[in-house]
């Protein structure tokens, strides 16, 4: 079945589904990083479905990443959560990555909130702290784009001027004032992983210009825009890198930090899109 027809074929069936629950269609998607997944089960009226159940999709391998589409009702509307992602260091294909932004895209969302749970470059960003996205540098290689243009989707050569939208950060900027919460800005370095990077290439990534680190995140961002969505992207530093403090470096902390984090996350995310879906 060509890709073309699996999108239509998932989206068809989140269609049927949001419609045999008589939930109105979601304009924007969530995308929720380790160990952030358990916020899109704190509202009360909502349908989950496993990704296992959805045409062509694909369940994350990753522990923290549980691997289902929420759909929530809000008094802003309909907004779809997306409870873990697929990885490159998984063993995916880009294809395979992006699938689920590109049929909720098709389903009629056209915000994307990007989150992740990242590594401090930056001596200032310490674990427990929110990270608006202000940019990324892509350095794992390669681009979700590559091959033949999926003219459907979106244009062949898409501007990256703005990847992330400057109405969508100046509006969290101001929720955060509001809510006493402090957000930094900083730009994400995406790397392939799956292990963590030595004391020698934080160095670097830090001198290029990266503030947070981490292994997922750019190739959807890349792939939203092609798309045509509107982005915002956040990070929750979890952990420094590698030699900034002397630390083992451990998935389990990752989750357990995001943890830590959830209820400032839940009040600043929460806020934001009631008013802003």
């Amino acid at each position: 079945m060509k890709y073309s027809e699996q999108l239509l074929a998932a989206t068809s069936f989140l269609d049927n589904q949001l419609k045999d629950h008589k939930i109105e269609l979601p304009h924007t998607l969530v995308v929720l990083g380790s160990g952030l997944g358990p916020f899109a089960d704190s509202f009360s009226d909502c349908v989950k479905i496993s990704c296992e159940s959805i045409p062509h999709f694909k369940s994350p391998g990753v522990s923290g990443h549980a691997g289902a589409i929420v759909f929530a009702k809000t008094d802003n509307g309909t907004i779809a959560f997306q409870q873990g992602r697929l990885h490159f260091y998984e063993g995916h294909s880009d294809d395979e990555i992006n699938f689920p932004l590109r049929v909720l895209r098709k389903l009629g969302c056209k915000n994307l909130v990007v989150t992740n749970a990242a590594g401090s470059l930056n001596p200032n960003f310490h674990p427990g702290d929110l990270i608006l996205i202000k940019d990324h540098i892509n350095h794992c290689g390669r681009n979700p784009l590559i091959g033949p243009n999926k003219e459907d989707i979106g244009p062949r050569f898409p501007d990256m001027s703005e990847v992330y939208s400057k109405g969508m950060r100046e509006s969290l900027r101001s929720v955060a004032k509001e809510l006493n919460i402090d957000i930094k800005p900083g730009t994400y370095f995406h790397v392939s992983g799956p292990s963590y990077e030595t004391p020698a290439e934080i160095k670097m990534f830090r001198a290029l210009g990266g503030d947070m680190i981490g292994m997922s995140t750019v190739p959807e961002v890349i792939a939203a825009k092609h798309a045509g969505y509107n982005i915002l992207g956040i990070s929750c530093i979890t952990n420094y890198g590698a030699g900034i403090i002397d630390q083992v470096l451990k998935h389990e902390d990752v989750k357990n930090e995001a943890n830590k984090a959830m209820n400032k996350f839940t009040k600043l995310i929460g806020t934001y899109l009631q008013r802003h879906n």
